[in-house]
């Protein structure tokens, strides 16, 4: 009998779709023209875009420390659930895995800038955002998107994603992560 792993242990559920968050504030945004109003908009909508963006922070890396798990606990166990195999030829060519984490590397310095031109203190994203977001992007790139992932061997790992917690602790805080629906726990490994 062949060991399997899930490709994805639930953590796909747990997501926020970072793009529209954002689109939909900047747009309206866009549409107000006095300054005051918009001060106030911004500093009633800010959380929105914040929350999105932790989430998908969050997600990266439990998906970075999901990935570290199967690679290490899990060599040559057939990934069960990949989407991604299945895509035919078409889809392929219109699949763009590095898209939405592009996206929020391009966002980060306009967030950061908003908060300081809207005075918001309380909108700062973790000390280790930009490493997490270059781990992920390299992460996507490293693996063609997961097109040809069959098996945990597949995966290939940055080389400078490291953990400090043994894979089994890993793996219990993404199963803790699931079973609460909070996927901002993933932030801690």
């Amino acid at each position: 009998m062949t060991d399997s792993v899930s490709f994805d242990p639930g953590l796909g559920k747990l997501t926020i779709d970072l793009y529209s968050e954002i689109y939909i504030i900047e747009n309206d945004l866009e549409n107000i023209s006095q300054l005051s109003r918009k001060i106030r908009y911004y500093r009633f909508s800010y959380k929105k875009i914040h929350k999105a963006m932790m989430n998908n922070l969050a997600f990266y890396n439990g998906c970075l420390a999901w990935a570290y798990y199967i690679v290490k606990a899990c060599p040559q166990s057939v990934l069960t659930g990949n989407p991604f195999i299945s895509l035919s030829e078409e889809q392929k060519k219109q699949y763009a895995p590095a898209e939405m984490v592009d996206f929020f590397i391009d966002y980060l310095a306009k967030y950061k800038s908003d908060l300081k031109y809207y005075n918001i203190k309380d909108g700062a994203l973790p000390d280790n955002t930009e490493q997490i977001l270059s781990l992920y992007r390299e992460f996507i790139s490293l693996n063609e998107g997961f097109i040809k992932a069959h098996k945990s061997s597949d995966i290939i790992l940055p080389e400078k994603l490291i953990y400090s917690l043994p894979v089994e602790e890993i793996k219990n805080k993404i199963e803790y992560a699931l079973l609460n629906q909070d996927v901002l726990v993933l932030l801690q490994l």
